[in-house]
C-alpha cells in the first residue's frame, strides 16, 4: 500500500507529503490514534515513500524497493513488535529492551540501497520502561538519515521523554461509511458491514472481527447475558465479567470485540430512553421516564470509563468486575 492508498487520514498523509517535499522528514515520528486506522499502514507506506527510486515522496508499489518493504527484506527498513517479541519468546507480552537496542543499533549504520533507513516499532506502548528508557539516546543524538516511527493506541502509555522528542501525528478513528465500504469491498454483505462499522468506533480491524460468522454470533451471546444484567445476583454478575475477560494475550481482540458489543447495547439503551422520555409523551410517567433516562446515562458513563480503561491496559477482570457490580447496583447505575 502506498500513500495515496491510505484512506481516511488525509491530514496525517498531507503532513507527510509536506516534510518530504521540503526535505525536512523528522527523525522520530509518534503515530497515534486508536488501533486499526492505518497507522502501521501508513507508516509502513512512508517507508516505500522514502526509499522508492521510481515515484519518491509517493511510492509506486511495484519496484525492488517496494516491493522488498512489502516483504520485509529491504536493508534500510526494520520493524520491531510484539510478534517478533512472541518468535523470539512464544509468552512475551511487551517489546523488550533488546529489541529497541537492536533497533538503535540499526539506525545507526549507514543506509545500504537508499538513501534513508526507516525503523518502525508497532504496539509502542508495549515497550517496557527501560526499553523506553534505551531509546532516549538515539532520539537525543539521531545519526545521518534516518526515521524512527513508532506506532501507538495509547500514547499515555509513552513516557513524557519520549513523546517530547517525537513529532507526533494523530490519526483519527475512520468514518463508518469508509469502514463499511471497506468491508463490503472485500466480500462482506452490505448490511452486516454497516452494521459492523456503527459498532467498530472507527476501527477497520473491529469491523472485520464483528463482521465474521463467528465475531456476530460472540457479540449476540454477549448482548443477551447483559440484556439481563439488571436481575442478576453479585455472584452471578461476577461470573459475567469473569467470561468477558480475555484469556491470554492473544485473546486481545476479542477484548475489543467485546468492548465495541457493550458500547452498543448500552448506547441504545440510552438512545432508547431518551426517546421514550419524550416531553410530548403523557405526563402521569414523566417522572418515571426520566429517572430511566438518567438511569441509562450513569450505565453508559460506566461503560466508557471502563472501555477507556481497557484501553490504557487495566487490568481487564478487574475493570469488567467493577463494571458488572456497577451496573447491577441500582443505587450507583
Amino acid at each position: 500500500m502506498t500513500l495515496d492508498q491510505i484512506q481516511g487520514q488525509d491530514r496525517a498523509i498531507a503532513l507527510l507529503r509536506r516534510a518530504m517535499a521540503a526535505d525536512r522528514l523528522a527523525h522520530a515520528f509518534v503515530f497515534a490514534g486508536p488501533a486499526g486506522v492505518g497507522k502501521r499502514a501508513t507508516a509502513m507506506a512512508l517507508a516505500r515513500a522514502v526509499l522508492c527510486p521510481e515515484a519518491p515522496g509517493t511510492g509506486c508499489g511495484t519496484c525492488i524497493d517496494c516491493r522488498l518493504v512489502s516483504a520485509g527484506s529491504h536493508p534500510d527498513v526494520f520493524v520491531e513488535d510484539l510478534a517478533a517479541a512472541q518468535a523470539e519468546r512464544a509468552t512475551a507480552t511487551v517489546v523488550s529492551i533488546e529489541q529497541v537496542r537492536r533497533a538503535a543499533a540499526a539506525l545507526a549504520m549507514r543506509p545500504i540501497r537508499g538513501q534513508r533507513k526507516v525503523g518502525i516499532v508497532d504496539q509502542a506502548e508495549r515497550m517496557t520502561a527501560e526499553a523506553q528508557n534505551a531509546l532516549l539516546k538515539t532520539l537525543e543524538e539521531p545519526r545521518g538519515a534516518a526515521t524512527l516511527v513508532l506506532v501507538a493506541s495509547n500514547l499515555d502509555a509513552l513516557l513524557p521523554t519520549i513523546r517530547s522528542r517525537c513529532q507526533r501525528l494523530m490519526f483519527a478513528p475512520l468514518p463508518d461509511t469508509l469502514v463499511a465500504d471497506l468491508l463490503a469491498r472485500e466480500g462482506i454483505d452490505p448490511a452486516l458491514a454497516a452494521r459492523a462499522a456503527a459498532v467498530a468506533t472507527g476501527s477497520l480491524d473491529r469491523a472485520r472481527d464483528l463482521a465474521s460468522s463467528e465475531g456476530f454470533a460472540r457479540c449476540e451471546e454477549i448482548r443477551a447475558k447483559l440484556e439481563r444484567v439488571d436481575r442478576l445476583g453479585v455472584p452471578e454478575r461476577l461470573d459475567l465479567a469473569a467470561e468477558l475477560s480475555p484469556r491470554g494475550e492473544r485473546n486481545r481482540g476479542q477484548q475489543a470485540l467485546t468492548s465495541a458489543t457493550v458500547l452498543e447495547l448500552f448506547r441504545d439503551r440510552m438512545l432508547a430512553a431518551a426517546r421514550a422520555a419524550d416531553p410530548a409523551g403523557p405526563d402521569d410517567d414523566l417522572h418515571e421516564r426520566l429517572a430511566a433516562v438518567r438511569r441509562a446515562h450513569r450505565q453508559l458513563s460506566h461503560v466508557y470509563a471502563t472501555v477507556r480503561d481497557l484501553e490504557r491496559n487495566a487490568n481487564a477482570h478487574l475493570a469488567w468486575d467493577k463494571l458488572l457490580l456497577a451496573l447491577g447496583d441500582r443505587s450507583r447505575a
